[in-house]
């Protein structure tokens, strides 16, 4: 059979949820703060240390020879080809497909 419970349990159940709540904030607030001060101090540890993209050598040293980026970035195909020890990306012409 089912009981009635108080108003005192009532308020005890809302308490308890309410710190919990509160607790959730307190805490994403705290890692999110954290989070931003170490973005805008570009030190995020050892292990994820940021590197800035190079774009005259790929990860491997070879040279990147890289089409103008206007044709490029509505080129319908780009392919990556190796001339020379050098990385190549060679815009396709449409006729080509």
């Amino acid at each position: 059979m089912l009981q009635r419970e108080s108003a005192r349990s009532l308020g005890v159940a809302l308490g308890l949820v309410g710190a919990m709540l509160a607790t959730s904030v307190v805490a994403m607030w705290g890692w999110t703060s954290y989070n931003i001060r170490i973005a805008k101090n570009g030190k995020r540890g050892q292990s994820s240390m940021y590197i800035p993209m190079q774009w005259e050598r790929d990860t491997l040293g070879r040279p990147l020879e890289l089409p103008v980026a206007e044709v490029a970035h509505t080129a319908p195909e780009v392919r990556v080809v190796l001339r020379d020890g050098a990385k190549a990306y060679v815009v396709v012409d449409g006729e080509e497909l």
